[in-house]
């Protein structure tokens, strides 16, 4: 798994294991020594998370709260 920018995040292995990027751990190196050429895993970018449009309990609450002090003409 990747970002944008290219940078590794981890590595997804066998039985859903995850290498993370770490030039001293072994499997990590072992992995780079043999994809660096061969490209043999397919690259994931992963997506850059998106704002929320949902309004917090806070927006709902004050926007009842007008819309009860509004019918009541306060």
């Amino acid at each position: 798994m990747m970002d944008k920018k290219s940078n590794i995040q981890y590595i997804q292995g066998p039985a859903g294991i995850s290498i993370p990027p770490d030039p001293k751990n072994s499997r990590y190196q072992d992995f780079m020594a043999i994809d660096t050429e061969a490209h043999l895993c397919a690259r994931v970018v992963i997506p850059e998370p998106v704002a929320s449009t949902t309004p917090t309990q806070e927006e709902r609450i004050a926007a009842m709260e007008d819309t009860i002090l509004a019918m009541m003409g306060v």
